[in-house]
């Protein structure tokens, strides 16, 4: 008989340890934190029309949340709507960075804004934010910089996009000076071209391209 009552204790106790853990699951519903996280998941599977659905999601939930509107002007950039790229960037830039985050959520969206407004030909704000990027990256005996959604891309992707900003303004020491510290950075044993005549820049141009080439294939 008491062993009976035991189990019947014991199945009564399940029984409610799985009723309890139901209703807690219930309960739970996602962060903005946590539709972030899942919509950088789905950008990194090159899923950008979902991942900004995300995104967004995180935004209705906590319109302060910056890296939210880092993921959408990411996404929206790799869908090729470079206005809200731009506008989602710029609103970011405006909201506190997380104290938590290991993520420089800052750095990514000047990055960002640099990619996206050299893509749409606005070459003075390309060299605006890309100068901007430089100034809070660039630190002594440190790596540079990595987008940690894409390793592939990092600051020497940045610094030629730069170059080739300068280059379209006329600003061809600038130009010169991004592109030497790329090849520096890729141990090359080619130099910049330094010759600003016409046919110097025809060539100063094709190894901006080259190096753009190179830096997609790595």
């Amino acid at each position: 008989m008491k062993i009976r009552t035991h189990k019947k204790y014991l199945i009564l106790l399940i029984a409610f340890g799985l009723l309890t853990l139901e209703a807690c699951r219930k309960k739970y519903a996602a962060t903005a934190e946590d539709m972030v996280e899942y919509g950088w998941v789905l950008y990194e599977t090159n899923d950008y029309l979902n991942s900004n659905k995300w995104f967004n999601d995180a935004i209705v939930d906590d319109v302060e949340w910056k890296d939210a509107y880092n993921g959408l002007g990411w996404s929206y950039a790799k869908l090729m709507v470079l206005d809200s790229s731009i506008s989602y960037f710029t609103t970011g830039l405006e909201q506190e960075q997380n104290k938590w985050s290991i993520i420089d959520s800052q750095a990514e969206i000047l990055a960002g804004l640099t990619f996206a407004y050299n893509a749409k030909g606005n070459d003075a704000k390309a060299i605006e934010y890309g100068r901007a990027f430089l100034d809070s990256t660039v630190k002594p005996l440190e790596a540079g910089w990595v987008f940690s959604h894409d390793s592939k891309l990092n600051y020497l992707d940045l610094r030629v996009t730069l170059a080739a900003s300068y280059f379209a303004k006329g600003k061809f020491d600038s130009t010169i000076l991004q592109i030497t510290v790329v090849l520096d950075s890729l141990n090359s044993n080619e130099v910049a071209i330094k010759d600003t005549s016409l046919n110097g820049r025809k060539l100063m141009a094709k190894q901006i391209m080259s190096l753009q080439e190179l830096l997609f294939k790595k």
